[in-house]
């Protein structure tokens, strides 16, 4: 894909899998028409984007966030408040933290189609946060595992990270009750296509994805395994040490990601906002 890039900035990329950065973007005058194409063809083309913009504003990353679609207001995370409802506030101090490789939401019937997330507070080391292709991952299984992927589908379920939570004291009973009592699982195909590339990409996570459709336990227990084993192959890996006003954003539909929990008892601070599409009228919780 050719990205037609204003003159104002340039894109440089960060590894042959996946992730590029974005140089020399100035948002003085916030976002213009061109910058935001510009910044869609390159996160389409590279899968997760770094911006540098230590002095974005609220009112500039929520309107990133809508070129994208329709920002979501999370159900249980804080956010920043009147105005800027769909700006989540991630942070270590109060519990928050995604140590597990997975899809924001993929439990959802539509999940967010893009997620992107800014650095406020750092710890003093520690704290990365990575990525996986799986389109790259897909393309490298062999062509007898494609076509036994053809056509399966797996169960995404929010309980299961919960369960884990819970035994590790990181989550109430009350909070365990309420997540599970909202029934959020849903069923989607294990190798989906990319709107706007065509190229296919596996839909699959260690954290929410349980099992296969169809299949007897033991044997919908080793595909997954071998698919999460060969997915966090670390050719398909892109591992991002944190700036203060970093933004990195990602194309959920075809990235899973990681933050390292190596920091406690230090504070790490995001502000996080993800995009559903906009005719994805049954992705929210309602």
């Amino acid at each position: 894909m050719e990205i037609n890039v204003p003159q104002s900035f340039t894109v440089r990329p960060l590894g042959p899998a996946i992730g590029a950065e974005v140089l020399d973007l100035n948002l003085a005058d916030g976002f213009s028409e061109d910058t935001l194409q510009a910044i869609d063809a390159a996160l389409v083309k590279h899968e997760a984007l770094l911006l540098h913009v230590p002095g974005l504003t609220p009112a500039q990353h929520l309107t990133l966030a809508q070129y994208f679609g329709e920002p979501e207001v999370h159900t249980f995370y804080p956010n920043l408040g009147e105005g800027f409802e769909q700006l989540t506030i991630i942070d270590s101090k109060l519990g928050d933290r995604a140590d597990m490789w997975h899809h924001d939401e993929s439990f959802l019937p539509s999940p967010p189609i893009v997620t992107m997330t800014q650095a406020q507070i750092l710890p003093p080391c520690g704290g990365d946060t990575c990525w996986i292709s799986m389109t790259t991952a897909y393309d490298a299984l062999s062509d007898r595992m494609k076509q036994y992927l053809d056509g399966l589908s797996a169960w995404h379920d929010m309980n299961a990270p919960m369960t884990t939570a819970l035994r590790h004291s990181a989550v109430t009973h009350e909070r365990y009750l309420q997540v599970v009592n909202m029934a959020r699982r849903h069923l989607h195909p294990m190798v989906r296509v990319h709107p706007v590339t065509g190229r296919k990409a596996l839909y699959i996570s260690p954290t929410y994805t349980t099992h296969i459709e169809g299949l007897v336990p033991a044997e919908s227990d080793a595909i997954l395994a071998f698919l999460h084993a060969h997915c966090q192959h670390i050719r398909f890996v892109h591992r991002h040490r944190w700036q203060v006003g970093d933004m990195m954003i990602w194309d959920n539909r075809s990235v899973i990601h990681h933050a390292i929990l190596d920091y406690m008892p230090h504070q790490r601070r995001m502000h996080r906002a993800s995009v559903f599409a906009r005719d994805a009228h049954t992705s929210k919780d309602e």
